[in-house]
């Protein structure tokens, strides 16, 4: 009897095992190429305490959904089909601002770029918890693209509120004009006392603001679309209102405060932003009712 012969075999290196760089390394790519638009956001986002206020409503949005779902978010690196198509879409819209020497191309392409490497390091399940976010950061860029355009047309209509409530009110505001066409200047008089509407009195954070907390609370509290979708004029209007009111009120309250105006200012602008983000806030966040624990399965995790 001729004795066994066991051959010894090396174990095989999975290819799953083997390939699992690869979509850490197409989220560095990813990182690299937008890494110049990343910074042009961010000196704008310095450079503008409007724009800041939304960026700092982001960063805590994303805070509540970490700090919610503790328990659920874990990094996959998962380069699934459809983070796969995300970042391509991001790619092929990179390339295309640079063939068709249009830059714009490139800011969708960085929101498209976000949701696929959050899906590439949250998976599926974890994607979907960040999908208000990736809303709000797009909201976000639109945002500062259209602060230069919508300054003096707010200014306008913050200033036009501002009078018209006053002569509802039986005081007789009056506004005036000046300044150059290349930079116009609005001036709100009243009772004697002039007032100029400036860049920081058009009400673009308040108003900006206002939306991304309706997109972000109804989004991460789990509100259906179309509501959320309802919510977004609605908040725009408050955050309108709230900004035409804190107009109201320093105008007329400065002659109660001669030497402390500037403090009056800023506390009146305080309470008007935080009454504005309150109420749209109280309006869109709708907190997801706990799922019944099933008597046969007592480990489930309600997170």
């Amino acid at each position: 009897m001729e004795p066994e012969i066991v051959a010894k075999t090396r174990p095989e290196t999975s290819p799953e095992a083997g390939g699992r760089w690869i979509p850490w390394a197409v989220v560095g790519v990813a990182v690299a190429v937008f890494w110049p638009v990343t910074r042009w956001i961010v000196e704008e986002t310095v450079a503008r305490s409007q724009i800041r206020q939304g960026c700092s409503i982001l960063i805590m949005a994303t805070g509540v959904v970490a700090l919610r779902h503790r328990r659920e978010l874990r990094v996959r690196g998962d380069l699934g089909n459809t983070a796969l198509g995300l970042l391509t879409l991001a790619f092929a819209l990179v390339g295309a601002a640079g063939f068709l020497k249009w830059s714009l191309l490139v800011l969708p392409g960085f929101a498209f770029a976000l949701a696929g490497g959050l899906r590439v390091l949250f998976g599926v399940n974890g994607y979907r918890l960040f999908r208000p976010l990736v809303a709000g950061f797009a909201v976000l860029l639109v945002i500062i693209l259209a602060f230069p355009l919508l300054d003096w047309p707010l200014r306008q209509l913050a200033g036009g509120g501002a009078a018209w409530m006053l002569n509802v009110a039986h005081i007789a505001p009056r506004l005036t004009l000046a300044g150059t066409p290349a930079d116009p200047q609005l001036i709100l008089t009243v009772s004697g006392q002039n007032f100029l509407v400036a860049t920081e009195c058009n009400g673009f954070g308040l108003i900006t603001s206002a939306a991304l907390v309706a997109i972000l609370a109804g989004g991460i509290s789990g509100r259906r679309g179309w509501v959320v979708a309802a919510l977004v004029p609605v908040a725009l209007l408050t955050g309108f209102a709230a900004n035409v009111a804190r107009i109201l009120v320093i105008s007329l309250s400065a002659p109660y405060f001669p030497g402390r105006y500037h403090e009056m200012h800023e506390v009146v602008g305080t309470l008007a932003l935080w009454a504005g983000l309150g109420l749209v806030g109280w309006l869109a966040w709708r907190p997801v009712a706990d799922t019944p624990v099933r008597a046969g399965n007592p480990k489930q995790d309600l997170g």
